[in-house]
């Protein structure tokens, strides 16, 4: 085998040794992505598809990284191979002219065998003819590459060849982009790729296919990327696809493509929103050096319909940044329908200028911002500006401010907010910015902390006019004679305002009342197989066949069961509610509630529970049912029985507990202590004597269940 054929075959070698990549055919698209569902059109379905471009943008600049990386070392390993192969050739060569033993006068080329094997037959003289010493430009004759690389034959002196050793010109010169088959798939530049070095510090065309996808129908489509790079960044450095990465805005990637109705906002006739991206948020390392960067943030300005003007960056804005004076955020529809009607008792200060999306003559019911004098604001409070749902202003020049605390956002299970709300409270008396702040607490919220907080209870579905009247009767008993017409507003008995609240929701909001948007199902409901699942352990059912589908409704799984009362009837339900409890008989529990006798408490001992509630400080609703736990506990107190109440004035819930699991008394859905329960604890405390005191009985089955059912009549 000779040496070129050892080469080659050397060469082969390592290109097998590569790392494997996916075979994409040069000058082809790559295949075509997986299609994406367009859930809606909004902006957070075009969010998701935009999230999916680029990941399969990512993906394949990965790829194609690889595949480079791979080729240019193995071209590196091909051309270390070629320099040792010409630095041997010279070796032998020259070694071969030194210990030659004729005279070197009358040394023909065909003496010197590694190079006579180079002749080309395209030269007018053999090689047995020509001196091996000739070095005029008369004597230049062509030379053929022995390594079968395609090299184009050269000239050279035979006294260059054979005293010096040179070799192929070409073998000696740096890596081509011929060499480098996907870069050199996507070079566009005006030197040919064969003379393009790989090295090369020149910025250049480029062309990119990908598939890119259409915001509007989520369909993939075949585009082309075109852009600039250097050489020497692309194939050493391995640089993908600017347009990909986000440098280079074109049509697919554009935020006038992608969201043309934040484009359409953008306030400054200088940008133009087909060059703009759709995740720009910091400027640029070139822009932050400079002068006019103006901070860290690259900020545009925006200006919605309503012709309110604000700033903001690209990012914020797709990501769901708005015009802050038409945003919602700070306001909601049970706050405006509360502030709607006591409106009509108390002068409302507006918040500000008039919103542009409001109707002449319709109030703003938004929220207030009012700045807090630096020497009154806490030092842990991150901002000056604070927030106040509504601010009202009565005859004698009393500022009053409401807050509306919904059980959502002021639940204890989210988030403690009542040393904040009792603070805020205190500062906004102390600077004199209000005389009294008001918390309408709705949903059982705990109790506020601090005389500068006047907290209003209010049941968890409790309406408009009921909270605006209990809020209404509370300032008049602080401030008397604030509210005017609270005692014809009380005989009414009706909202008075509810109209203008609609007609501001519609206007701020679009729409009343949200709709439930569910998504759509991308595959076929499977419906669940037909499995047999006993009852419930306290049921009264016993299954009399196997489990079968509703007829009408596939998904639900029917039975036939019998009951345990003297119904002997055949009684049909749906298995998964006889197997979690829901249902446990054919019905005859139900009734048997419905006509025992319930024990009641006089409305008397009501008004003294509330009374002793109030004394205590434990939030009681002004109307309605009273529990049995603050019952029990009212009871208790009366009695002298402090033993059993628990810090906060209140039966202690655990002892409770206790003594039902003692006397095997069930407790209520997901473990919860019912009224009866409470009774029933009082009842046993109050009665040492009884061994039962009142608990409620347990059924031994088959018999019916007895019930005893404690209810507090307001």
């Amino acid at each position: 085998m000779s040496d070129a054929d050892a080469l080659d075959a050397s060469m082969n070698r390592e290109l097998e040794q590569a790392p494997a990549l996916p075979d994409v055919a040069l000058g082809a698209w790559p295949p075509r992505p997986d299609p994406l569902h367009a859930a809606g059109g909004g902006r957070e379905s075009r969010l998701q598809m935009l999230r999916h471009m680029r990941d399969f943008w990512n993906e394949q600049n990965r790829n194609r990284r690889d595949r480079i990386r791979a080729e240019v070392e193995a071209a590196r390993i091909r051309q270390a191979e070629i320099h040792a192969y010409w630095d041997q050739h010279k070796a032998a060569t020259k070694q071969r002219w030194a210990n030659h033993t004729s005279g070197h006068g009358r040394t023909m080329v065909a003496d010197i065998p590694e190079v006579a094997a180079q002749w080309h037959p395209a030269n007018g003289a053999r090689p047995e003819y020509v001196m091996a010493t000739a070095d005029r430009a008369k004597h230049r004759y062509l030379w053929q590459c022995p390594l079968g690389l395609g090299h184009a034959p050269w000239r050279a002196m035979p006294k260059d060849r054979v005293q010096k050793g040179s070799g192929c010109k070409a073998c000696r010169q740096l890596i081509r982009l011929t060499d480098i088959p996907t870069l050199a798939d996507q070079y566009r530049g005006p030197v040919p790729k064969a003379q393009m070095t790989y090295a090369s510090h020149e910025r250049v065309p480029w062309v990119y296919r990908t598939w890119a996808v259409d915001p509007v129908t989520g369909d993939w489509h075949p585009v082309e990327h075109h852009f600039e790079a250097v050489v020497k960044e692309r194939a050493l450095q391995g640089d993908g696809c600017r347009v990909c990465a986000g440098y280079v805005v074109d049509d697919t990637n554009s935020l006038y493509t992608w969201f043309p109705d934040i484009a359409d906002e953008l306030d400054d006739p200088d940008l133009d929103a087909r060059r703009l991206p759709t995740s720009q948020h910091n400027v640029s390392r070139k822009r932050l050096a400079e002068a006019e960067a103006g901070g860290v943030y690259a900020t545009h300005d925006w200006r919605c319909r309503h012709g309110h003007r604000w700033e903001a960056t690209i990012l914020n804005r797709v990501q769901g940044t708005d015009c802050s004076s038409c945003s919602t955020a700070g306001i909601s529809k049970e706050q405006v329908r509360l502030v709607a009607e006591l409106a009509g008792l108390m002068h409302l200060i507006q918040p500000g200028p008039p919103d542009p999306r409001l109707p002449d003559g319709l109030p703003d019911f938004a929220s207030h911002q009012i700045t807090v004098p630096l020497q009154y604001k806490p030092e842990h409070w991150r901002y000056q500006a604070v927030e106040v749902d509504a601010v009202f202003q009565t005859a004698a020049g009393i500022r009053i401010g409401v807050e509306y605390d919904g059980s959502f956002h002021h639940s204890i299970k989210r988030r403690d907010r009542r040393a904040h709300d009792s603070e805020k409270s205190q500062v906004f008396t102390s600077a004199g910015l209000l005389d009294l702040l008001v918390h309408v607490r709705v949903g059982g919220l705990p109790a506020l902390e601090g005389r500068q907080a006047l907290a209003v209870p209010m049941p968890e579905r409790s309406t408009p006019y009921q909270q605006a009247c209990a809020t209404a009767a509370a300032i008049e008993a602080r401030f008397p004679g604030s509210v005017p017409g609270l005692d014809d507003y009380l005989t009414e008995g009706r909202p008075r305002s509810q109209d203008q609240a609609d007609a501001y929701i519609l206007a701020v909001w679009g729409e009343l009342r949200p709709l439930r948007r569910r998504p759509a199902r991308t595959q076929p409901r499977h419906p669940r197989a037909l499995r047999d699942t006993a009852p419930h352990h306290n049921s009264l059912l016993t299954p009399i066949g196997p489990p079968y589908r509703h007829s009408d409704h596939p998904a639900k799984i029917m039975r036939d069961y019998r009951c345990a009362c003297d119904n002997t009837h055949r009684f049909t339900a749906i298995q998964a509610q006889v197997t979690s409890g829901n249902t446990k008989s054919c019905g005859c529990l139900r009734n048997q509630v419905k006509r025992q006798q319930r024990a009641t408490a006089a409305r008397a001992e009501t008004l003294e529970v509330r009374q002793w509630a109030r004394k205590h400080e434990i939030d009681v609703a002004a109307s309605g049912r009273v529990s049995g736990r603050l019952v029990a506990s009212y009871r208790l107190s009366r009695a002298g029985r402090l033993d059993d109440v628990a810090t906060d004035g209140l039966l202690d819930e655990h002892r409770v507990r206790q003594w039902a699991q003692l006397h095997g008394v069930e407790m209520g859905a997901k473990g919860r202590v019912t009224n009866e329960i409470w009774l029933a604890y009082t009842a046993h405390r109050l009665s040492p004597g009884e061994p039962d005191g009142g608990v409620v009985q347990q059924r031994s089955a088959p018999a019916v269940e007895q019930v005893n059912l404690f209810d507090v009549d307001a």
